[in-house]
């Protein structure tokens, strides 16, 4: 796969749009958002650093942090929620990370999946055991899922990408 080639001012363009889509999207969704299996829509944006790099990086943790402001549970929330979304992003953009579009795919869904019940458990106070299946399932499907749209993104729009 290819990593978008953008100038400055399409990146600052596609980090403000990608993270007020990602915040609006789960401040949107609510309750689906935020609370039991933390079925956070918007986390089919997870996996796009692969292609997009650090503009879309940056993006999920501006989105996320907007986003966790809206959530209720605080400033740990705010900042290790939106810091998960930033590693996973990091990850996934670089190409000796993560050289295949599998990895973009496995690296948020642990990230997330294992990192959100880790600090959640002690906001809402139930076991990590009981949170960690429903937030790794819910992301590793919404990752699936971006992975599938990031792959047509790209082909729809091969001027935008060169070799990595």
């Amino acid at each position: 796969m290819k990593q978008a080639r953008l100038n400055r001012t399409q990146s600052i363009a596609l980090m403000a749009i990608m993270s007020a889509v990602y915040a609006a999207v789960t401040i949107a969704l609510g309750s689906l958002s935020y609370y039991g299996i933390q079925f956070r829509v918007a986390d089919v944006l997870l996996p796009f650093p692969f292609i997009l790099g650090w503009p879309m990086a940056l993006a999920l943790f501006l989105g996320g942090f907007v986003a966790n402001i809206f959530g209720g549970l605080g400033a740990i929330d705010v900042v290790f929620g939106s810091l998960l979304n930033l590693l996973a992003g990091i990850l996934v953009m670089n190409r000796k990370a993560c050289p295949h579009w599998i990895l973009a795919w496995l690296y948020p869904t642990l990230i997330i999946g294992l990192g959100v019940p880790a600090y959640l458990q002690f906001l809402i106070f139930t076991p990590y055991i009981l949170l960690m299946p429903g937030i790794l399932i819910s992301t590793a499907i919404l990752c699936a899922i971006g992975v599938v749209i990031m792959i047509a993104v790209e082909r729809a729009l091969p001027q935008l990408f060169v070799d990595a």
